[in-house]
């Protein structure tokens, strides 16, 4: 990030049903091992409607961890596709919905 500001997810969808939770970690470079933010986007199998509150992030070069927790059992045929869009605000901490 150039310009420090707050990140959120504006959208998910999902489509298949082989993953029970998914937890996006977003965290420094310089402490990988310490998250900045956890941005969950799917729960139960289902694409969380509500997403979390703007997460504030300074300026510097971010890792994103992705959790993904699939449903039992796994097959070779388990599929899913999932699009996360996210936002950046650098004004104010409240997400901006997309027309």
């Amino acid at each position: 990030m150039n310009t420090a500001g707050y990140i959120y997810v504006n959208s998910i969808s999902i489509s298949g049903s082989a993953v029970n939770t998914m937890t996006i970690y977003i965290a420094l470079t310089s402490n990988p091992n310490t998250y900045t933010c956890a941005i969950q986007v799917i729960n139960s199998g289902s694409a969380v409607q509500t997403p979390n509150t703007p997460c504030p992030l300074t300026t510097g070069t971010y890792y994103i961890h992705i959790k993904v927790v699939p449903n039992t059992p796994v097959t070779s045929t388990s599929t899913e596709t999932v699009t996360v869009n996210f936002g950046y605000i650098v004004v104010g901490n409240t997400a901006v919905s997309v027309p």
